[in-house]
């Protein structure tokens, strides 16, 4: 018997943190915050945290990630298990949040030396992609690439008899970034390796469904973004996207170039060197060329960075000096949410021209400016704000194609808020996903005993 408490992100969007518990081993799979509602930090229960065994790191972005100092100021003595490249990213991240906290008046509930206190084993050192591994004496797991970002992965489990997957953020429609099949090392188990592992269905699934009942394809949304933007520059606006500083703006920054080869484009410097990052990261790409961006990611990465039909700007002057010279152009600047300083002087800029276009592309949090400006865009300017997102998750589609070849005994959908992951559920479940699936719909603080 295994048991699975959520202390965060199933039923919410944010402070993804999934306890579980057996007879010998706890072990927990995330452990982020959120910006939005009440409750920043998971529910962590202090009295386990010293009993924790390991802990298992899907990727860097902060609803993941940020919570893990907590664990080691409340006593965690062990590990985090992830790869090298959200290790390395992991210090902007919390440096970003310490500065979100700063901001709102917060002080941090932990200290500097507990983010020092972390001690990161690496799974690149342990076993190769799609291979089983004894992560704990009679405790095995596999890991593969998520296509979320660059460093994210899903782990597979086998645990005192049960199959546990956790699909940490997924998405198999990345123009840069490879995702790896969850069930292949379940449907190629090393039996050698693992003798205990019964038989072909897996117990748990704990899966990303954070576009909800959304079933529009990234081709779908493309289009969309390509119908929004050309009529913004028709009319000889510029149009800001405001993206996070590693993620899916490199890849708008890469498919723009290719779609409006003869606009403007001007990229911060922060985008530049998330695209630098990128580079560096060569076993997290696609090694097939992608139609929609022109060519093979590494190679459209390195024409990029070559420096030819584009604008970097990192100065006041070098940023006026563009908006001087251009018309209708595309601006793309860090910081999906539009909270820095840097974002709302660009606001500044923009609101004054009806003709100009501020197009928010991802998760916009309740409280955040880029969420105040799409409520009621009047209140701030002439300047139109409109929202197409872009493809970082999985929606309707992408989880009932998931759920199908996973086949999972109980499965937990996880990363959106719990109204629309019972619409989501009860149109899978009326669906094409066989009445026979037990979809559970969990919420903070809940438990399932598998």
């Amino acid at each position: 018997m295994i048991k699975l408490n959520v202390w965060g992100g199933a039923g919410e969007h944010g402070r993804s943190a999934y306890l579980l518990s057996g007879s010998r081993y706890r072990l927990l799979l995330d452990c982020g915050v959120k910006k939005e509602g009440s409750g920043e930090y998971p529910l962590i229960e202090p009295d386990v945290v010293p009993q924790l065994d390991t802990v298992l790191l899907s990727h860097a972005h902060e609803d993941h990630s940020v919570a893990i100092p907590l664990l080691y100021k409340l006593g965690y003595q062990g590990e985090v298990w992830t790869t090298r490249e959200t290790k390395e990213q992991l210090t902007t991240y919390f440096r970003s949040w310490r500065s979100h906290m700063e901001r709102a008046g917060h002080i941090l509930p932990y200290d500097e030396s507990d983010v020092q206190r972390i001690r990161y084993r690496f799974l690149e050192d342990e076993a190769e992609r799609g291979c089983w591994f004894e992560l704990l004496p009679g405790l095995f797991a596999i890991w593969g690439r998520s296509g979320h970002l660059a460093g994210s992965v899903w782990f597979g489990l086998e645990m005192e008899g049960k199959r546990i997957v956790y699909s940490g953020d997924y998405t198999l429609e990345s123009m840069l970034l490879q995702a790896d099949d969850v069930t292949i090392g379940f449907r190629q188990t090393d039996r050698e390796r693992i003798p205990s592992l019964p038989s072909a269905q897996l117990d748990l699934a704990i899966i990303d469904a954070a576009y909800g009942t959304d079933r529009d394809t990234q081709a779908d949304k493309l289009r969309q973004l390509e119908q929004v933007i050309s009529k913004t520059l028709h009319c000889g606006g510029k149009v800001l996207l405001p993206v996070p500083a590693v993620g899916r703006g490199q890849e708008m920054i890469l498919w723009a170039r290719q779609h409006f080869s003869n606009v403007p484009v001007v990229v911060e410097q922060k985008l530049v060197e998330g695209m630098k990052q990128l580079q560096r990261a060569s076993d997290w790409l696609k090694e097939q060329g992608e139609r929609v961006i022109g060519g093979m990611p590494a190679e459209k990465i390195s024409e990029f960075l070559g420096g030819e039909g584009w604008n970097k700007v990192g100065t006041a002057e070098e940023r006026s000096n563009c908006l001087k010279t251009y018309g209708a152009s595309l601006w793309f600047i860090p910081d999906g949410m539009m909270q820095s300083s840097l974002a709302r002087w660009y606001h500044g800029e923009w609101a004054t021209d009806a003709n100009n276009l501020i197009l928010l592309t991802g998760h916009t949090a309740g409280g955040t400016f880029a969420h105040q400006l799409l409520e009621n865009p009047q209140q701030y300017g002439m300047c139109s704000v409109k929202k197409v997102r872009y493809k970082v998750h999985q929606g309707w589609q992408d989880v009932e194609h998931m759920l199908n070849r996973i086949s999972a005994r109980h499965n937990v959908l996880v990363h959106t808020d719990l109204a629309e992951t019972e619409r989501l559920s009860q149109g899978l479940l009326g669906g094409l996903f066989g009445p026979e699936a037990d979809i559970d719909l969990l919420s903070p603080g809940d438990e399932l005993i598998f």
